[in-house]
């Protein structure tokens, strides 16, 4: 098995944390404060706009005002409010999935929900195999890893090479296939329906990461894996963040009830967590209520996304096959990128670069996360900084 390197020093300084302070700051309207400078953000998860919505900011007080500042208990012992369960109930109905569980941050979903997966029944430990598509997010990796299973990693939506690996290892009991929907770094779609063919041909648990298209696709803005035909499956683990497009923290597991009470019962990450604060389930609860009557903010978010993407691809800059709001700049040379993200913030744009190794070598980039703010007129704006380059 490979090993994934996760050492963070890669022959170069440490890139430390950005502080925002009173005078450094997000501003309502999609823009950032730094050093007395507003910039437009082209950085941002909150697609939209959501964060700063006045009705999520309510009941999250209504919320912290009625259950405390904290549930001071896991869910598994006092922690559990009724109200979270008519959340989990609302994201199973839109997801079209049987039963849903919150937990803490999207990493610690991936890195505690995956090793769950590997056994077939609770107390049951079967001989695994994990395929997972190359380019997949940190904590999908690291979920792998903790798994202490085998580990065959595919070329990035390659699904010939997918199934080359199943066939080799299909003599094995346990197959999970494992693809984020929208990839995080370089804002590519997943192929839904072959990975469920593949899935359904060779007996795999098929696992979705919907991070990044949670909020923004899907008819009601839920993601693309809604299908009734997969409600009961299981076969088939869905999970999302809250921290992204639903203005919020946190994550979700949609699946069939027998794998959500497993998960239940055996993972790390919801056994021995404090449950999330009322503030935070306020405004998730606002936001799952919301989410589906924002079809104009979406459609308008993928719209002008789809025009930065072409556009950059006109002006001859080396970008990604992206379909969403995630669009990368690549630059071979980490100094390349780097000055090009203090130029932008020169030119009124505050874009972070993102180098190795959270991606591979010669890939350092501007990773562009487009949110409802960012209007065509600041797109224009954003590419009149490289025709003058």
């Amino acid at each position: 098995m490979k090993k994934i390197n996760t050492n963070i020093k890669n022959n170069r300084k440490l890139i430390y944390l950005s502080l925002l302070d009173s005078n450094n700051k997000i501003l309502d309207n999609g823009k950032i404060k730094l050093s007395n400078n507003i910039l437009h953000n082209f950085s941002s998860n909150d697609y939209l706009g959501l964060s700063k919505d006045k009705d999520l900011i309510n009941e999250s007080i209504l919320w912290t005002k009625k259950f405390g500042t904290s549930l001071s208990s896991s869910r598994l012992v006092s922690g559990t409010l009724d109200k979270i369960e008519d959340i989990e109930k609302g994201i199973s109905k839109y997801k079209k999935k049987k039963k849903t569980i919150i937990l803490g941050s999207g990493f610690q979903c991936n890195a505690t929900v995956i090793p769950v997966l590997i056994d077939n029944t609770i107390g049951k430990r079967n001989k695994a195999v994990l395929f997972s598509d190359k380019l997949n997010h940190s904590s999908i990796n690291y979920g792998c890893v903790v798994s202490r299973q085998l580990i065959k990693r595919y070329n990035h939506l390659d699904y010939n090479h997918l199934e080359s690996l199943i066939k080799k290892n299909k003599h094995i009991p346990r197959k999970i296939i494992i693809s984020e929907t929208i990839f995080s770094m370089d804002g590519d779609k997943a192929d839904i329906n072959i990975l469920r063919f593949l899935s359904k041909k060779y007996g795999c648990l098929l696992y979705f990461d919907e991070a990044h298209a949670t909020g923004v696709f899907g008819v009601n803005g839920f993601g693309f894996t809604p299908n009734s035909e997969y409600e009961e499956s299981d076969n088939e683990v869905v999970v999302g963040t809250f921290s992204k497009a639903f203005g919020s923290y946190g994550s979700y597991v949609c699946s069939s009830e027998k794998i959500i009470k497993k998960i239940i019962n055996s993972c790390a990450g919801l056994i021995y967590s404090t449950a999330l604060p009322p503030s935070t389930l306020g405004s998730i609860n606002a936001a799952v209520k919301k989410i589906p009557n924002l079809k104009k903010e979406r459609t308008e978010l993928i719209e002008n996304s789809n025009f930065l993407n072409s556009q950059l691809k006109k002006i001859g800059l080396k970008t990604s096959n992206s379909s969403s709001h995630i669009i990368p700049i690549i630059f071979l040379k980490e100094s390349e990128c780097l000055k090009a993200s203090r130029e932008l913030r020169s030119f009124g744009f505050f874009v972070s670069s993102i180098l190795p190794p959270t991606v591979p070598k010669g890939s350092s980039r501007l990773r562009i996360s487009l949110t409802k703010f960012i209007k065509k007129k600041e797109i224009l704006n954003f590419l009149d900084f490289f025709k003058l380059k």
